[in-house]
């Protein structure tokens, strides 16, 4: 129930009060009226309208002047008192709340004693005069408890107006806050439920990077592993034909050769698919150039060609990410292989520098590959293998640069922790 509700209530239970006292009941009902419908226009009014406020104190003093009944003086506690304004008019109000108080808890009292003063010492004389407690030839002394005990009943009537809507005041603002603290409830389940769902698409987002990065691995492994040994195998074969004619012996070792080359491409798909359910580990760098040194010997053996390994260690306890290391031992596979298919090359120059931050390959030809400037992005288009290391070494932070100087040259960059 609003201080509205509570105005009009008390102006009716007033009205019907002053009816059992008046002598004008008509004048009586018209001016509550009245008063009802001020109510309701200062109630629905955002600013204060002083012409509505006077009207309504006139009205006041009339609705307590035709009425005998001394609890009438209880709508003075509604004196300029209204609701409706804005909320920062309403905290200057409150700042002032004391003094407000005051005045509406003293103004009905203070007016009758007034009033009772006047009508004492014949000041005031109405048609139904207020002052019915008093008789032509009687005093103060007289009628001085009565006054007394009117006097109090309006201040526990004002102060229980004044209770009883300070009550209902802290039962809205209870219910506000109950109101908004579920608002706020709602509100945090609901970002919960979006922070839930956010976080369920960004994990999904990233399993799903992480296939796709497990696939591009196996992707790249076999190409570059595979994709050379079939390659010698091809080549052997090819050799095995020319010479089965001339030198059968040659022409068998050769095929013997191919199988190996087959049978290696095997063993090599089996250990991409293991290498996905391993943990990364890092390996030393001696194991490394092992490594490289197996894959120069076989591809010596099987392309017959030359290759010269030059190393510059710069620190001794070097440790490589085992991915890292799968990835350049591909590369140099990969390199190899294009520089015979695209390129013709009888020989390669193999260029490794280490220190604790950087690993460095080189891989040079001296072949006749046509790469240049003009074709580079379309021939790194169609390349699968050159693709691949490309986008392996940015994804990792490191540099790729790719040359065509009296044969083609390739120089991979790669971070590595120690």
């Amino acid at each position: 129930m609003s201080d509205y509700f509570i105005t009009q209530i008390l102006t009716l239970v007033l009205a019907a009060y002053g009816l059992f006292y008046t002598n004008q009941p008509y004048y009586l009902l018209c001016i509550a009226g009245l008063l009802l419908v001020i109510n309701t226009i200062q109630n629905l009014s955002d600013e204060t309208d002083i012409i509505v406020v006077l009207l309504k104190s006139i009205l006041m003093f009339l609705f307590c002047a035709i009425s005998h009944g001394f609890l009438i003086f209880l709508i003075w506690t509604e004196a300029g008192y209204r609701r409706g304004v804005s909320e920062k008019k309403c905290e200057k109000r409150f700042e002032r709340i004391g003094i407000r108080f005051k005045i509406r808890f003293l103004l009905p009292e203070v007016l009758f004693i007034a009033w009772q003063i006047a009508a004492c010492t014949n000041m005031a004389n109405f048609d139904g005069n207020f002052a019915a407690d008093f008789d032509n030839g009687q005093g103060i002394k007289e009628i001085l408890p009565v006054i007394v005990m009117k006097f109090l009943l309006l201040s526990i009537g004002s102060l229980m107006i004044w209770y009883i809507r300070k009550i209902l005041t802290y039962y809205i603002d209870y219910k506000k806050k109950i109101s908004v603290s579920i608002q706020q409830l709602a509100l945090d389940e609901l970002k919960e439920k979006k922070i839930s769902q956010r976080l369920l698409i960004q994990s999904n987002i990233a399993e799903r990077n992480a296939r796709l990065e497990e696939r591009e691995n196996i992707s790249r492994n076999i190409h570059n592993s595979v994709g050379h040994t079939i390659t010698a195998a091809g080549m052997a074969l090819d050799a095995a034909e020319i010479l089965w004619d001339t030198d059968s012996g040659r022409a068998f070792d050769k095929m013997v050769t191919a199988n190996e080359r087959i049978h290696a491409g095997l063993e090599s798909i089996r250990h991409a698919v293991r290498v996905l359910d391993a943990e990364a580990e890092n390996i030393s760098l001696e194991d490394f150039i092992l490594e490289i040194d197996a894959i120069i010997e076989n591809f010596t053996i099987d392309a017959d060609v030359k290759v010269q390994f030059d190393k510059e260690i710069l620190s001794n306890e070097i440790q490589i990410p085992h991915e890292h290391t799968e990835f350049l031992t591909g590369a140099v596979e990969e390199l190899f292989t294009n520089g015979i298919k695209h390129g013709q090359a009888e020989s390669f120059v193999l260029y490794l520098l280490a220190d604790s931050h950087h690993i460095k390959i080189v891989v040079k030809d001296h072949g006749k590959s046509d790469f240049n400037s003009e074709n580079a992005a379309v021939r790194i288009q169609n390349g699968f293998g050159i693709k691949k290391i490309i986008r392996y070494v940015k994804k990792n932070g490191g540099v790729v640069e790719l040359k065509n100087e009296n044969g083609f040259r390739a120089e991979i960059v790669l971070n590595i922790e120690t």
